[in-house]
C-alpha cells in the first residue's frame, strides 16, 4: 500500500500559511476596474504599476467605479501590492 502525504505528518514551519503584511507607503491613482459583485478590483497606480484592491479596503461606506481618482495605503499582500484604507479624491 502506498502511503500519500495526507497521511504524512507536516512540519511547523510548512503548516503556517501567515503572509506577513507591510506598509510600502501611500499611493494615488485612478480605478482600472471594480466588480461590485465580486467585490474586488484594481487600482492603477500614478507610476502605472496597478494594486489589487478588495470591497474590505474602501473607507466609511465608499463606491468606486472604473475611472475614480483614489488615494490609498500601499500593502504586500499575499499575491503582491494590495490597497488598504481606500478613499475617493
Amino acid at each position: 500500500m502506498q502511503e500519500t502525504n495526507a497521511n504524512k505528518p507536516v512540519a511547523a514551519e510548512e503548516a503556517d500559511t501567515t503572509v506577513a503584511v507591510m506598509s510600502t507607503g501611500m499611493g494615488t491613482g485612478t480605478v482600472k476596474n471594480f466588480d461590485l459583485n465580486r467585490r474586488y478590483g484594481f487600482i492603477t497606480q500614478d507610476d502605472g504599476t496597478e494594486v489589487f484592491v478588495h470591497q474590505e479596503a474602501l473607507l466609511d461606506g465608499t463606491v468606486i467605479a472604473r475611472g475614480d481618482r483614489v488615494s490609498f495605503q500601499v500593502t504586500e499582500g499575499p499575491k503582491g501590492p494590495r490597497a488598504a484604507s481606500v478613499r475617493k479624491l
